[in-house]
């Protein structure tokens, strides 16, 4: 008699895979920075761009440019691990670290608390709240990056930092991939598309790190 083999069953949020609400979170975010970006290269508006946003913070700051070359380097460390995902969620390791199943370092050995929906609404009702500030920002003080500042910032904080220090001290993980993960699940169903994905990362990350490349200054 053959024997049965049940398959664990894959975490989910508000009835959606994990995979999904990763594809919905980091598109939001990436659209925050991509419609910008756009708009600053054809010149249809002078919204700032993350990097018009980092760039100022550098001119103003030069220890600003170490931390973004190190905040590169990290993902370069964490990215490879996270773009082999296998068909389920799993529990994976980076240089002995282990990783949750939505590939964020933890230093738990109990096992991980997916968090539920509340998450996902607390996250998204601070990006509105981002866009809306940046946009009234934007209106009353056209040059001021005051507004970039708090959208990216906010994208940032929930997206990635508070994550991570769930993750990381308190055996609780948020209920979407990393970046990198979310890529991975992408490049399992359509590869030309997480390919131009991570080539324009690539692209941004090299522009945020050596600012205002390519533009040569004068």
């Amino acid at each position: 008699m053959a024997e049965v083999v049940v398959s664990p069953p894959v975490p989910t949020a508000a009835g959606r895979s994990l995979e999904f609400w990763g594809y919905c979170m980091w598109g939001l975010a990436g659209l925050a920075i991509a419609v910008s970006e756009l708009a600053s290269v054809f010149r249809l508006a002078s919204w700032p761009t993350i990097s018009n946003t980092i760039g100022h913070l550098e001119t103003r700051h030069d220890w600003v440019r170490l931390i973004v070359v190190a905040v590169i380097v990290l993902l370069a460390y964490y990215a490879v691990p996270q773009l082999t995902t296998a068909a389920a969620p799993v529990v994976q390791s980076v240089g002995g670290r282990t990783l949750t199943a939505n590939g964020r370092v933890t230093t738990a050995d109990s096992p991980v608390t997916l968090l539920g929906a509340g998450y996902l609404l607390a996250a998204v009702g601070t990006y509105v709240f981002g866009v809306l500030f940046a946009a009234a920002d934007r209106g009353m003080h056209p040059h001021s990056y005051l507004g970039a500042y708090v959208l990216y910032g906010l994208i940032a904080l929930m997206w990635v930092i508070v994550p991570s220090i769930l993750a990381m001290f308190f055996s609780r993980d948020v209920p979407f991939p990393t970046l990198f993960r979310t890529v991975g699940y992408l490049e399992r169903r359509a590869h030309p598309v997480a390919a131009i994905i991570l080539a324009g990362l690539v692209v941004l990350l090299i522009h945020l790190a050596f600012y205002p490349w390519p533009v040569v200054a004068n």
